[in-house]
């Protein structure tokens, strides 16, 4: 007996912490093949990370707190899995994707922290490859690390409030306000986005407004960005369609984009084929106008509800600059 009271001393916080749950869980994604693009048109063999979606492990849990009322964290990073590096990039922060706390209740969800652009994430949501960085024709042309060709800011905001909503009728709202926290410079970032997501039509409006650098106000880069997309699921196909309008101010940069793309169900659901365009147009005070053209196409098959092999093949033209083509085989495991 006095052997077994200090271990059930122990276990006591562990037995009081059974209402609160926490999650382990990330993607494993890694491909190979040839990689070239409009911006580097010198192609490389490679063995990458982060086809499909950039590899990331989490944590997440949430407690139940009475009233309906539940408290809850999230703690996810990037990783490299081709060399086992931390980050999307060298120096990145531990918990790069999401990193926060939050209550959830009747009223919706209040989160404090890291957390990703809510843009962002609706972009993934409405073309045929998802959030993916590199395959994506949609992604690559408007958000791609660092920064972005068409859009300012990253996919993942600090220092950040946000409130969602509960869905309603289908229809879901999210608002995020980010502080730059620096003396005298009005760095503020903020984005919204409206999904209705019904059985077979999809609607997505959002707009974001970043600034960011150094100096006053009247120096700080800002862009104002709006997105508009639908999508519409006839089961034997999927449709999907996109615009963009991207506006600088002190560059005077102005862009606009366009995406249109399809997803094909193989015979028994054991997969899917991709297709998608998106073509860019930009235009600035210091530099001609000009448009990219990007193209995709590939296969998705599962082999598990947890593990997929895919295969894209990939167009990229810019139109006064260069040309390249992508080739590439992966391997995605969801734990």
């Amino acid at each position: 007996m006095k052997k077994l009271l200090p271990a059930i001393a122990l276990a006591l916080p562990f037995a009081a912490s059974a209402q609160s749950q926490v999650n382990i869980y990330g993607v494993v994604d890694a491909f190979t093949g040839r990689m070239a693009t409009a911006s580097a048109p010198q192609a490389m063999n490679v063995v990458n990370s982060g086809g499909m979606i950039t590899s990331f492990y989490g944590f997440s849990g949430a407690e139940a707190l009475g009233g309906g009322l539940k408290a809850q964290f999230q703690l996810e990073g990037f990783f490299r899995g081709d060399t086992g590096e931390g980050g999307r990039v060298n120096g990145e922060a531990m918990f790069a994707r999401n990193a926060n706390v939050g209550l959830a209740g009747q009223f919706g969800m209040v989160r404090l922290g890291r957390i990703g652009n809510p843009l962002f994430i609706a972009a993934g949501q409405i073309n045929p490859f998802g959030p993916s960085t590199r395959l994506s024709p949609l992604i690559n042309q408007i958000f791609t690390i660092p920064g972005g060709n068409a859009t300012l800011g990253d996919t993942g905001w600090s220092n950040s409030i946000q409130y969602a909503s509960n869905p309603v009728h289908d229809t879901t709202f999210i608002a995020q306000y980010s502080l730059g926290e620096q003396p005298g410079v009005h760095n503020n970032n903020w984005a919204a986005v409206a999904k209705y997501v019904g059985q077979e039509l999809a609607v997505t409006l959002g707009a974001q407004d970043v600034r960011f650098g150094p100096g006053v106000s009247l120096t700080v880069p800002q862009q104002r960005t709006y997105l508009a997309a639908a999508s519409y699921d006839f089961k034997a196909v999927k449709l999907y369609a996109s615009y963009s309008h991207h506006s600088a101010k002190v560059s005077e940069r102005e862009g606009h984009s366009v995406q249109a793309g399809f997803t094909v169900p193989a015979q028994g659901g054991a997969g899917r084929w991709m297709v998608s365009w998106s073509r860019l147009t930009e235009q600035a005070k210091i530099v001609p106008e000009f448009h990219r053209d990007t193209a995709a196409a590939g296969y998705d098959y599962n082999l598990s509800p947890r593990t997929d092999l895919y295969a894209v093949l990939m167009y990229d033209k810019i139109s006064n600059a260069g040309k390249g083509n992508t080739y590439v085989g992966g391997l995605r495991h969801r734990f």
